[in-house]
């Protein structure tokens, strides 16, 4: 009996993703030259990304670790590897079980809808009922893998590889795979032909792309990855300017790390998880997408989720607060801008434009502190600019008169 079960669930799913219909819908769809165009530039963005921390590499302004590289390529594929078909799985169950849409309609959503007509998103959501639960749908899967993807990296950066070229190296790396990846599948697997191999190419994915996004769902889900990379490498790449190396201020780089990613992690997610089902003050913004907008409610969600990580690390000692000046300042000066940059960066472009910002207004601060905290008895800064490294030798009475780089080490 359980062999027959087995056999009969089996030929359930194959008949989901081979089988059905997509929904009929009238209307033009995705132009071949269009869709390679996009795949192109997308690609070309991301490996324009990887240059940057290669040119560093060879340069030899950015040394690595390479054990510690060949741990992080590891680590961060075998999350994904693990994580995007659990997320893909859990999506399809919800649809059928929750949203109630048929294997069409299913099929439709989990393959490219690059060919699927342009009426085909305002014909799903006709429904309030449907489109409310889609809606939801979209938070939880969409924002759930960003919100895992990138309290992923935190951790590996925290526990895993403290090297600066091994974290932006690995990061740089696995995303330009990705996005190629990706991008082949959508190239070779976009016809009505294909439609069942979708079953498994949609793993890619990791139900990122939002299914309100309609047509240009899967090529949303690539330009945030890639945004998402050229901000972490930008945000590397301003403090490896402007702020001590590393190794001479670790607590001072701790921080800093913190308050530039907690945002985009916990932020930019509470934006739609609350702006999404509960926003009712709502503004057009502009975005890869058929449906841009946001609201009132998720920009008070961005900020409050800015902030309160923030405030939490400084106040549980996760991280040292003397490392920077008036660090409680600080962590709430970043939600405001974190709260502008996500409402006005074109969407999908906001995980390059929130980390990048972010990383500037840490590095003018911290200078700022320092200028303003000179001459103070706690800190006595000496004429030791070392325009090498960047760094500023700091004696402070409290540690022995002891030189210090940042503040206090």
């Amino acid at each position: 009996m359980g062999g027959v079960g087995s056999a009969r669930a089996s030929m359930r799913l194959s008949a989901l993703f081979s089988k059905a219909e997509p929904i009929k819908c009238s209307g033009p769809t995705c132009s071949t030259p269009t869709i390679n165009c996009s795949l192109l530039l997308l690609l070309l963005l991301s490996l324009i990304q990887l240059s940057g921390p290669v040119a560093a590499i060879l340069s030899g302004a950015l040394p690595v670790d390479w054990d510690q590289f060949g741990v992080g390529v590891a680590f961060l594929i075998g999350g994904e590897v693990v994580r995007r078909p659990i997320f893909c799985l859990l999506r399809v169950l919800y649809l059928r079980r929750a949203v109630g849409l048929s294997d069409a309609e299913i099929t439709d959503i989990v393959g490219t809808r690059l060919s699927l007509p342009q009426d085909w998103l305002p014909n799903l959501l006709a429904d309030p009922r449907t489109k409310t639960r889609i809606k939801i749908c979209d938070v939880l899967f969409r924002k759930g893998g960003h919100v895992f993807t990138l309290t992923s990296t935190i951790i590996f950066n925290a526990f895993v590889v403290d090297d600066l070229g091994a974290l932006v190296l690995s990061v740089s790396l696995c995303s330009v795979l990705l996005v190629m990846v990706q991008a082949i599948a959508i190239s070779l697997f976009r016809g009505a032909a294909h439609r069942g191999h979708w079953w498994w190419l949609s793993w890619l994915f990791g139900a990122a792309d939002r299914i309100r996004d309609g047509r240009l769902g899967q090529q949303n889900a690539m330009m945030g990855s890639t945004s998402m990379m050229w901000g972490i490498v930008a945000s590397a790449g301003i403090a490896l300017l402007g702020l001590p190396p590393q190794e001479d201020a670790e607590k001072l780089w701790a921080l800093a790390t913190q308050l530039v990613l907690l945002p985009l992690t916990y932020g930019d997610a509470m934006g739609e998880i609350i702006g999404t089902p509960f926003g009712r003050h709502r503004f057009k913004v502009k975005g890869l997408g058929e449906i841009n907008e946001k609201s009132l409610e998720g920009c008070a969600a961005v900020f409050l989720g800015s902030l309160i990580p923030g405030l939490i690390v400084l106040g549980t000692g996760a991280a040292d607060p003397c490392a920077i000046p008036a660090a409680w300042g600080l962590a709430a000066a970043i939600a405001v801008l974190t709260t502008i940059t996500e409402t006005i960066a074109f969407r999908s472009t906001d995980n390059f434009v929130i980390p990048a910002c972010n990383a500037v207004l840490v590095v003018i601060w911290w200078h700022v502190g320092l200028a303003v905290d000179e001459g103070n008895d706690a800190y006595d800064v000496l004429d030791s600019f070392d325009s090498r490294n960047h760094s500023l030798a700091v004696k402070s009475p409290a540690f022995g008169n002891t030189p210090t780089y940042g503040l206090v080490e």
